[in-house]
C-alpha cells in the first residue's frame, strides 16, 4: 500500500486529523479531557476546533503534514511541527489549559501533569544550547493502519526540515513510539525519561509516561 507524505492540508482534512488523534490517544486522560465528548456530535464539532487551535495548525510557525493511502485517499497519520528560535520550553507558561469544562478531578489531575511537566522540561541541560529548534509536537497514526510505515515517513518528514533549517529537533515520545526505535532511528537519543502520575494527590490517575528524546543540529 503506497503512501504519500503531503504538506497540503485542506479544510475538510481536520475531521479526519481529529478522529486519527482521538483514536490514536484514547487512553491517555488528557486527550479525554481536552475532548469531551470525543468523536459523538455534537460534541465532536467543538473539539475540531479545539484541535485545530491547541496544535495550531494554522500558525505561521507550525509545519504540517498527513499521510495519505495513495490507493484509496484515506489519511492515515499526521504530524505537527513548532519551528522555534530558541528552546520552545524556557519561557514556557504554565498551562492555561485548553479544557472546556470536564470533571474537577480529572481536569486537576491533567493540569497538575501539564504543570509538572513543563516544570520540569524548563530545566533540561541538553534543551540550553542555544539556537533554533524544531518541536515535534504531534505524531497520531489511525490504528487501524498503526505499524505500516506512515509515522516513520512523518519523522523522516520533521527530520528533514529541521536539517533543513539547520536546527536541533526534540519529540516528547510514547513508551511504545521508543520500545519499536521510531525516533532513535533518526538520530534522536532520550534525554529524560519520567512517569508523570502522582498516586498520593490522583489515585487511580493513569498518568502519562514520557521519554523526551532530542536530535542534534545537522552540519549542512
Amino acid at each position: 500500500m503506497p503512501f504519500i507524505v503531503s504538506q497540503d492540508i485542506a479544510d475538510e482534512d481536520f475531521d479526519s486529523l481529529f478522529a486519527i488523534q482521538y483514536k490514536a490517544f484514547s487512553n491517555q486522560p488528557a486527550i479525554k479531557a481536552c475532548y469531551p465528548g470525543g468523536l459523538d456530535e455534537p460534541a465532536r464539532s467543538e473539539n475540531v476546533a479545539r484541535f485545530i487551535n491547541i496544535l495550531g495548525w494554522k500558525r505561521s510557525n507550525v509545519a504540517a503534514a498527513k499521510v495519505v493511502d495513495d490507493e484509496t485517499g484515506e489519511i492515515c497519520a499526521f504530524a505537527t511541527m513548532r519551528v522555534c528560535e530558541e528552546n520552545p520550553f524556557l519561557c514556557a507558561p504554565d498551562s492555561d489549559i485548553h479544557f472546556p469544562q470536564v470533571d474537577k478531578e480529572i481536569r486537576s489531575a491533567v493540569e497538575w501533569t501539564f504543570n509538572t511537566k513543563n516544570d520540569r522540561r524548563r530545566s533540561f541541560e541538553a534543551l540550553q544550547v542555544p539556537g533554533p529548534y524544531c518541536h515535534l509536537q504531534a505524531l497520531g497514526t489511525d490504528p487501524a493502519r498503526q505499524r505500516q510505515g506512515a509515522a516513520t515517513l512523518l519523522v523522516k518528514w520533521a527530520v528533514r526540515i529541521s536539517d533543513e533549517k539547520g536546527s536541533r529537533a526534540m519529540v516528547e515520545a510514547s513508551k511504545d513510539a521508543t520500545k519499536y526505535g521510531l525516533y532513535s532511528k533518526q538520530g534522536f537519543r532520550p534525554i529524560d525519561t519520567c512517569n508523570y502520575v502522582d498516586e498520593e494527590k490522583f489515585p487511580g490517575f493513569a498518568g502519562m509516561y514520557i521519554v523526551t528524546m532530542v536530535r542534534d543540529a545537522q552540519d549542512k
